[in-house]
């Protein structure tokens, strides 16, 4: 076990950093036995802090004063002693849907502190706007605080009007053994429902001939004549198995919008029995909502099937 006494935890860490610029950063103070990032073990994704643990106390001492509050990537970075239990926060991350939008991150840590001590509370935020989008992770010490969290704040609301939180484990492997839970498609006119279809041809869609292939578009809100899985559309795929057979791409906008960008949908048919095969393509303009749309949905239960969510290989 690392010294607490030259062991460091890092807060508040630029998701783009690398390891490598990590160790240059605090290296240059005084020598080190160790550092990390830590990681999701899945998509290697920043949980956004780290551990340097140095070689003698006075270069660690050292580091608190020098790095601590120091700007990082428009963030302010937080340097201080690890806890010496700070390997029990293993598996201590939540992540939270339907937060209000209106919340910060220290608004989103007050209705949670009660369970334990936390480490970072970190919002996903849409890049040009800085706006929240509704969902985010508290990362406890503990993974005991981050259970009784869970208990304690799943199905709760935080602001009349709003949904329910949906709170789940964002590291898979901490949630085996879990109820899976359920997700529910709220209706909106923006992401319309089947049932509440305006761009006609009945509650299931526009009607397709047998040579052309109608489209949902999430930029526009419309169908139009679409292209193959092999679009020009870039971004990062996601692989959505297990959707049903009476999925239709405006579900899967419906599914990943509230998790970030969607550029393109994409499920896939057969066109003999005129239904979807269980299975489609998302695409997704930046990683880190990819990534946090895989912590969202992986596993989850829709319409009573366990979703599958993956990068596409």
């Amino acid at each position: 076990m690392a010294d607490s006494n030259t062991n460091l935890i890092v807060n508040y860490l630029p998701q783009t950093l690398s390891d490598e610029d990590f160790k240059e950063l605090f290296e240059k103070i005084g020598p080190l036995k160790s550092y990390k990032i830590v990681r999701d073990k899945a998509t290697n994704y920043s949980y956004g802090f780290g551990f340097v643990d140095y070689m003698n106390e006075e270069d660690a001492e050292r580091a608190i004063h020098e790095m601590n509050g120091q700007k990082m990537d428009h963030k302010t970075i937080k340097v201080s002693y690890a806890r010496k239990n700070d390997s029990e926060s293993k598996g201590a991350n939540i992540y939270i849907a339907n937060i209000p939008r209106s919340f910060g991150e220290e608004e989103l840590s007050g209705h949670f502190r009660q369970f334990g001590e936390i480490i970072q509370v970190r919002l996903l935020r849409d890049k040009s706007t800085n706006e929240s989008k509704g969902v985010g992770f508290v990362y406890y010490t503990k993974r005991s605080e981050a259970a009784a969290a869970l208990e304690g704040m799943n199905g709760q609301t935080l602001l009349k009007g709003y949904p329910a939180l949906s709170i789940k484990f964002a590291d898979i492997n901490a949630r085996k053994g879990r109820a899976p839970y359920q997700i529910q498609v709220q209706t909106n006119p923006r992401y319309p429902t089947p049932g509440n279809n305006p761009y006609g041809g009945g509650p299931h869609g526009p009607m397709r001939s047998s040579n052309s292939r109608m489209r949902f578009n999430p930029m526009s809100g419309n169908y139009s004549q679409g292209v193959g899985a092999g679009g020009d559309v870039g971004g990062h795929i996601l692989f959505v198995y297990n959707i049903g057979y009476d999925a239709e791409e405006k579900t899967l906008w419906q599914l990943f919008a509230p998790l970030g960008t969607v550029t393109k949908v994409n499920v896939i048919m057969d066109h003999v029995r005129n239904q979807c095969k269980g299975y489609g393509f998302v695409t997704m303009k930046h990683l880190h909502e990819a990534e946090g749309a895989i912590l969202a949905l992986n596993g989850a239960m829709y319409n009573n099937r366990r979703l599958s969510v993956s990068f596409k290989s």
